[in-house]
């Protein structure tokens, strides 16, 4: 069975959290194409009149037509009340939007770097990091994909540069302290990042789906999370173990690859260790009949007296 602890949110301080040096400044970044109505705190038009338009750059994104759905970098006065004041707004509007399809609330950054030079070493890294098909941009620094690659790239730090820390929320509840590391020379990215990055809208897809059967199912599903959370704590990490395995093992359709996936979270994670489910892996796989179709003839007594011939498992992935 999933362990049920949770994790929560906590308001960052711009003294414990933030910048160890005067000389160093905490930046907020919030993607426009999430939602934030005008009249919010944390809009860019209550933020501009709050903080000035000098505290506002933009990040551009080649991909985007206009100027005004670029990523923003909100810098904050580090020694002023009203820092945290904002960060405890952000840090409560990052658990809200949890489930949305797109947050608005990206991260907290610090550096000793100005904003201009962080938000053009942000954009460059879009295009370093992106997979070999040509004129794709990837956004690396939304919440899900840059916990992909701290899931599956060794050097994942280098890619801050000259950002010291990177804090954003994971989509399994808390915040994540993400720690920049000197890179020697060109940044070497691995195709496994890559890869992470390409499959990354299946696995949001997937995150989205395991965290509403988890508020919804009433089926068979011993592995069910019922932690306040919607989804346990390295979901993220879970998905991309899960998807790639299925990959690995030869399937490709997308919804054999889902199907597989979600009876695994809610199911048993070790599905794949029974005889007749890997013989159905194996139809799905020579192309005679769907992992769905096959999975549709069990009911939860089928799926009961599989759970009981399976080992214990520790986890989701």
């Amino acid at each position: 069975m999933p362990n049920q602890s949770s994790q929560r949110f906590q308001p960052l301080d711009p003294n414990s959290a933030g910048p160890s040096d005067s000389a160093e400044n905490l930046y907020l970044l919030l993607n426009p194409l999430g939602n934030c109505k005008p009249e919010h705190p944390l809009s860019l038009s209550s933020l501009s009149h709050a903080l000035g338009r000098q505290a506002i750059v933009r990040v551009p994104r080649a991909d985007l037509s206009s100027p005004r759905l670029f990523p923003a970098l909100v810098q904050f006065p580090v020694n002023d009340d009203s820092a945290s004041a904002f960060l405890a707004i952000t840090a409560a509007y990052a658990a809200r939007e949890m489930a949305a399809r797109q947050q608005y609330v990206c991260a907290w950054l610090t550096s000793e770097q100005p904003a201009e030079a962080i938000a053009q070493h942000i954009a460059r890294q879009c295009h370093a990091l992106r997979p070999a098909e040509k004129g794709t941009v990837v956004p690396w620094f939304e919440p899900l994909r840059i916990a992909l690659l701290r899931a599956v790239m060794g050097n994942a730090g280098e890619v801050l540069g000259p950002i010291r820390t990177w804090f954003y929320p994971e989509v399994g509840g808390g915040l994540v302290k993400f720690e920049g590391r000197p890179s020697v020379g060109e940044l070497t990215v691995p195709e496994v990042a890559r890869q992470a990055q390409r499959w990354a809208p299946q696995i949001k897809h997937f995150l989205e789906a395991w965290r509403a059967l988890n508020t919804s199912v009433k089926a068979y599903s011993p592995w069910r999370w019922s932690g306040p959370s919607g989804l346990p704590g390295q979901a993220s990490t879970h998905a991309w173990n899960l998807i790639h395995d299925a990959y690995q093992r030869g399937l490709s359709n997308p919804a054999d690859i889902h199907c597989l996936n979600l009876h695994r979270v809610m199911v048993h994670p070790l599905l794949l260790h029974h005889p007749a489910i890997q013989q159905d892996v194996a139809q799905a796989v020579a192309g005679n009949q769907p992992l769905t179709a096959r999975f549709a003839g069990y009911d939860d007594h089928g799926w009961s007296r599989i759970v009981a011939a399976l080992p214990q498992a520790r986890c989701y992935s």
